[in-house]
């Protein structure tokens, strides 16, 4: 996918300034390469240099509250800061004994 960006962002100019019979031989190489039906490699010639607006995503909820990830950090650093998988295999075993010894 990316070779095919990378072809279609480098005609995409020489696309843009050509006559309409270099534009066929430009279309025709970019089918030949990519596998795509002429119209798709048309409009995808005048995608790649259009700029595009990118809104950032709203930030996602928090699940948990700041006592919870409080605890989890402190059962992380007492384990040796264990990747989330081991650390959620050794909780059953970890939560009850810190609960024992405050």
């Amino acid at each position: 996918m990316s070779e095919r960006r990378a072809v279609t962002k480098v005609l995409a100019t020489e696309y843009r300034r050509a006559s309409k019979a270099r534009k066929g031989e430009i279309l025709d190489q970019i089918c030949a390469v990519t596998g795509w039906h002429r119209s798709h490699a048309r409009k995808a010639l005048g995608l790649v240099l259009s700029l595009r607006v990118v809104r950032p995503r709203p930030p996602r909820p928090l699940l948990y509250d700041s006592s919870v990830i409080d605890a989890l950090r402190f059962c992380w650093a007492v384990q040796g800061t264990p990747c989330g998988r081991l650390l959620a295999a050794a909780l059953p075993d970890l939560v009850p004994r810190l609960r024992r010894f405050e």
